[in-house]
């Protein structure tokens, strides 16, 4: 038996993924300690965990992280990106050190568990903890002299000019425009009692764990002929079925033999006008039923008569009716679509998203609009576009087909028992 610490943001996208994978552990004799927001103690407690709050500093319990952090709100690109690193990750990981501290004074952890944002639980791991172990949630940010820079959207490439642009823009990201970044962690690292990172913050955080277990497959997966020997793919972390669900009215339907599009815009971009009602004015008036989760402004006598939208429907329930899925590049939504082999559009330009949309692009599973609030038209001519073409959804199931090989929770659990003994 091992006792673990598990360290999340508190965040759906973080914590839902990362329940399977607890509960696994949980089930094959483990103890686990799980840090994260105090909205998710009963969901952590049901599984057989033991939950501890984050300190209420860096704690949003609920609200929205566009208005927890409002700077964000006024950010995109890599000024976004430099705020998470700086003022969400770096500036929380003291406090996260305090808190691995008062849990570690009464429950001898043999190795400390966190998602890529919890930077304090790898510092405690370099400070003389337990060894730290990577959750990787979101399209891999591992630097390689085979991709461009994480957060530009690029796609790799084999041409030499393509080669050429990787060394170029990796240099000026992580030595130039990420430096002040790699100097803001070090003067942190150095209250800390630690030493400079060795290399810029993001080779420097991807090298410090033991192990990194990524969220994905090779299918939808850049490759990288560099990767850390410590990174291995675990298959893409699938919500349970949700056995309480209530069919809407409407749910019959979708047994109509017209085509079937999801409207989804995830859980942090809230703003209707950036995709929903684009989606919604270009597919009104086609022979198609348009599903749009989560709408709670909308009310249904607003609504064309092809569109359905709902706050919530659980996608295990949904996803087998749908023919096509927009979206705003969710990473769990995307990777839930596509394990079940439906094909996307996507639009989306904050946060990770754009990643999300360049693998999409990148694995012809789909089209990427290129951009976070695109026009009626544009998502209408690519709806139809996915439906018409059938190189989309034959990609879409060959991912399929490889998400299928894996199962996360398992090979997690597997992973992390080999590092506590010693075997990995």
């Amino acid at each position: 038996m091992a006792r673990l610490i598990i360290m999340t943001a508190p965040y759906p996208g973080h914590v839902a993924p990362t329940i399977p994978i607890a509960r696994k552990l949980v089930e094959r004799g483990h103890e686990v300690v799980w840090i994260t927001g105090r909205m998710y103690r009963d969901k952590i407690e049901t599984i057989g965990a033991k939950f501890h709050p984050l300190p209420k500093e860096i704690d949003p319990n609920g609200m929205e992280v566009y208005d927890w952090y409002p700077q964000l709100k006024k950010l995109r690109g890599l000024s976004q990106i430099k705020f998470w690193l700086k003022h969400v990750c770096a500036d929380s990981s003291q406090l996260d050190i305090k808190v691995i501290d008062t849990i570690l004074k009464e429950f001898t952890a043999d190795v400390l568990v966190g998602d890529p944002m919890a930077f304090g639980l790898v510092f405690r791991s370099e400070m003389g903890g337990p060894p730290a172990a990577c959750i990787s949630l979101l399209p891999s940010s591992v630097p390689s002299r085979d991709t461009a820079p994480w957060g530009l959207g690029l796609l790799p490439g084999k041409s030499l000019s393509i080669k050429v642009r990787n060394i170029l823009l990796n240099f000026l990201t992580y030595r130039v425009l990420l430096r002040d970044v790699t100097k803001y962690t070090n003067g942190i690292r150095q209250e800390l009692g630690l030493g400079p990172l060795k290399s810029t913050l993001f080779h420097g955080m991807w090298k410090m764990p033991s192990l990194v277990m990524h969220t994905s497959t090779p299918a939808f997966e850049y490759t990288r002929s560099d990767q850390p020997e410590t990174f291995h793919f675990i298959g893409p972390v699938l919500p349970e079925a949700d056995k309480t669900f209530q069919p809407p009215d409407w749910w019959s339907d979708l047994k109509d033999p017209e085509p079937v599009i999801l409207v989804n815009q995830g859980t942090l971009a809230k703003n209707l006008s950036d995709l929903i009602m684009p989606a919604i004015e270009g597919l009104k008036d086609q022979r198609m039923l348009v599903v749009v989760v989560p709408v709670k402004e909308v009310h249904s006598q607003e609504l064309p008569a092809n569109v359905r939208a709902e706050p919530f429907i659980p996608f295990d329930h949904l996803l087998p009716h749908v023919d096509v899925m927009v979206t705003n590049g969710g990473y769990g939504g995307t990777q839930w679509a596509l394990a079940n082999g439906i094909p996307l559009v996507v639009a989306g330009e904050t946060e990770d998203k754009m990643e999300v949309a360049a693998r999409v692009e990148w694995s012809g599973a789909g089209i990427n609009l290129r951009k976070k609030r695109p026009s009626p038209g544009q998502v209408r001519d690519a709806v139809k576009e996915v439906l018409s073409n059938p190189v989309y959804r034959n990609n879409a199931r060959r991912i399929q087909v490889d998400f299928a090989k894996y199962d996360a929770p398992t090979r997690a659990a597997e992973l992390l028992e080999a590092l506590t003994s010693g075997e990995l």
